[in-house]
């Protein structure tokens, strides 16, 4: 058999294509956190027109409607908590491709940069030194967004980074959601960042929540933002029962009633954590296995947490089978699968 190859520049086009085929397939994988590690294993690597490569197949598959944004958002949530180590790595892809994903994903990695250097604490109690680094940090975020969105104009990704940045600033926005809104009102990042702007501790109030909520449900294009709204608002409730006045089961009863409202990985994580301090492993267990089916079925915190749970409740066997999870998920972050 004769295999005839299309001439010039299209040889070249093809087999890079094939490359990305076969490192997003080729290795048995083929759910939602292989190509996440993908997209670390090719910035690891130095692969950087691959990496835009792979970044745009996503995109098609997003316009498409065969990818939706929230998907397409953890896989940049992947690129942005990658290690400090990597920081060379974003400079050096930003340098060789110039492009939008490159000038996005180096921004994500540089709020969370900032966010963590922030930290939890009040304003007033962080030297002045470390708030500068990290005004320092979020402005470069911003810049990096900015020449994205300039790159790419239906980049909500860039706007709701932005609102993050916002609050590291001590800046507010409050026309950049409606921004978000407009270009994608599926993405669920821009109106959660927006919202935590709301919060009392970033000068807002649970008045101003309210409202909030109350103008999303008058939307037309409400989609689930209400459900994960409200309970965002009695997560925020429990966080405060359960770490400054140490009413756990108040905490409970927040906790319970965010996700009534909607699965939110982190009231079902802090739920499951109340119930093994009293002792009920079977409802730990039962949210903690609610939590890997409706949100990330690789979540690493959920699966020890539940083999823990199976093991406190002597299911051995499945204490087993959660760790060997666990070394399955270690392993295949390693060998970027």
């Amino acid at each position: 058999m004769t295999i005839l190859f299309p001439a010039g520049k299209n040889i070249l086009k093809i087999l890079t294509m094939l490359f990305v085929v076969l490192l997003l397939g080729g290795c048995g994988y083929s759910d939602e956190l292989h190509y996440r590690h993908v997209l670390l294993k090719l910035l690891w690597t130095e692969q950087y027109a691959e990496l835009d490569k792979a970044i745009e197949q996503a995109y098609s598959e997003r316009y498409k409607g065969k990818l939706s944004s929230n998907r397409l958002r953890g896989r940049f949530w992947q690129l942005q908590n990658a290690d400090p180590a990597f920081e060379s790595r974003f400079d050096a892809w930003v340098n060789a491709q110039k492009s939008a994903h490159a000038y996005l994903a180096r921004g994500l990695f540089r709020l969370v940069r900032a966010d963590k250097l922030r930290g939890d604490g009040v304003a007033s109690r962080i030297s002045s030194d470390k708030m500068e680094k990290v005004h320092e940090l979020a402005q470069s975020a911003v810049d990096d967004l900015q020449l994205s969105r300039e790159k790419d104009t239906r980049c909500a990704m860039c706007v709701g980074g932005e609102i993050w940045a916002n609050l590291l600033l001590g800046r507010r926005d409050p026309e950049l959601v409606e921004t978000a809104l407009a270009l994608d009102p599926s993405l669920w990042q821009p109106v959660a960042s927006h919202f935590i702007s709301l919060y009392p501790q970033w000068g807002g109030s649970e008045e101003k929540m309210s409202a909030f909520i109350k103008e999303m449900e008058a939307r037309a294009d409400k989609e689930n933002r209400v459900p994960r709204l409200n309970a965002m608002f009695y997560f925020r409730r429990g966080l405060i029962q359960q770490y400054d006045h140490r009413d756990y089961p108040e905490a409970i009863k927040d906790y319970e009633r965010a996700v009534s409202y909607y699965p939110d990985d982190f009231a079902l994580k802090n739920l499951a954590e109340l119930y093994m301090q009293q002792g009920d492993t079977q409802k730990a267990v039962t949210v903690l296995e609610s939590n890997l089916e409706a949100n990330d079925p690789w979540d690493l915190y959920s699966i020890e947490a539940l083999a823990q749970a199976y093991f406190a409740q002597g299911e051995q066997s499945k204490g087993r089978a959660m760790m060997n999870k666990r070394d399955e998920l270690l392993t295949r972050f390693r060998n970027g699968e």
